[in-house]
């Protein structure tokens, strides 16, 4: 019996390197989203600190300078935060996009491989009808020699 040959089988190695790749671009896509949420949570942070300092100076007593620059700091703060969450929210977005495309990459994928897998059962059951018919012609041969040999 001959082995199976799949007619689309370069295109199944190309669905699937197109797969691989929407895998990587996702994942460079979340490790993105991951870091824009470090980022303002380490902002926010800074931002508790400066405030922390500031409430304890201003206990303490402290010059309208450097209140005010404390004061600049902390909106500066808060202004660099606003940026990084309308970055994230850009950065979700394409995320989003990401994953849309990889999904269809899966399924344009797997509709390929269910095509292979139902022309390799077609083809071994042809195979095997072909292989019985050959046995069952052998078999009747072997009966009518013997037919005809008890005949004669």
């Amino acid at each position: 019996m001959k082995k199976f040959q799949f007619r689309l089988q370069s295109l199944l190695r190309y669905k699937r390197h197109l797969e691989q790749v929407a895998k990587q671009e996702m994942a460079r896509a979340v490790a993105d989203v991951l870091a824009c949420e470090q980022r303002i949570i380490q902002l926010q942070n800074e931002k508790i600190s400066a405030t922390d300092q500031i409430d304890t100076l201003v206990e303490k007593g402290i010059g309208a300078g450097q209140f005010n620059r404390y004061r600049q700091f902390i909106t500066g703060t808060d202004q660099t935060i606003i940026l990084e969450r309308n970055k994230k929210n850009e950065l979700e977005k394409i995320l989003d996009k990401k994953r849309q495309a990889l999904q269809q990459k899966t399924i344009d994928k797997k509709s390929l491989e269910r095509l292979r897998e139902k022309q390799e059962r077609e083809y071994t059951h042809e195979m095997l009808r072909e292989e019985q018919k050959s046995l069952d012609e052998i078999a009747s041969l072997k009966t009518a020699r013997e037919v005809n040999n008890e005949r004669t």
